[in-house]
């Protein structure tokens, strides 16, 4: 496995060019009505679980949540998806009122999975006016795109003080996009990763993707 050690005062740039020379084609994604957010950490286990209810989450093990914590947070008054339900957003609603709040699935500090509109879910507007929830186990098949905006978020820190947390949280990220790369290849799932910070939809090689080496910070 290759590795690229890099200078702190590197990875900016390195990133971004990286990310840059992996783009290949633009590629449309259709019936795909739903957004579900998550952290970049959590992307690799969405690609090989789908996405799952705190509850499934917890019986498979890839969770630790205690009886008690899960009773807790199923109290749909404080948590809006209880322990059976799993939050999604929809974009473009016509009958969103100017003073109710939309949540927005294109923030660039997180990956933002597309799921296909073939998904049951009910509209829950207590939160968010485009909020959705579905009691649907949300199987990979389900997934149709896997966005980023890691490049505008780099543009971002640009001329900017940044801490060493925030150099390595970058390198992560960059690693989990080559990881779910690897994982897609492995599960043989023919879903694009696109890099969306300038919302053209350009999507990755996958190949070189998941052959690029590993980052680490000197």
């Amino acid at each position: 496995m290759e590795q690229v050690i890099l200078d702190k005062k590197d990875v900016l740039l390195f990133l971004k060019d990286s990310l840059t020379n992996l783009k290949t084609s633009s590629v449309h994604v259709d019936n795909a009505k739903y957004h579900h957010n998550t952290s970049y950490n959590c992307a690799l286990s969405i690609v090989k679980n789908g996405i799952l209810s705190l509850d499934a989450l917890n019986k498979k093990g890839i969770i630790n949540y205690s009886n008690e914590l899960l009773e807790l947070l199923n109290d749909t008054e404080s948590h809006i998806n209880g322990k059976d339900g799993v939050s999604l957003s929809v974009v473009g609603l016509s009958d969103v009122k100017c003073d109710e709040i939309e949540y927005d699935p294109f923030i660039d500090s997180q990956v933002d999975f597309l799921i296909s509109s073939d998904v049951v879910a009910r509209r829950s507007s207590i939160n968010y006016a485009n909020e959705f929830i579905t009691n649907e186990h949300i199987n990979p098949e389900k997934l149709k795109s896997i966005d980023f905006r890691l490049i505008k978020y780099i543009d971002s820190l640009f001329d900017k003080t940044i801490d060493d947390d925030t150099i390595e949280s970058l390198i992560q990220r960059y690693n989990c996009i080559r990881d779910v790369a690897i994982m897609l290849k492995e599960e043989k799932l023919s879903i694009p990763i696109r890099e969306m910070s300038d919302e053209d939809n350009s999507a990755l090689d996958i190949d070189k993707t998941a052959n690029s080496p590993v980052l680490l910070l000197k």
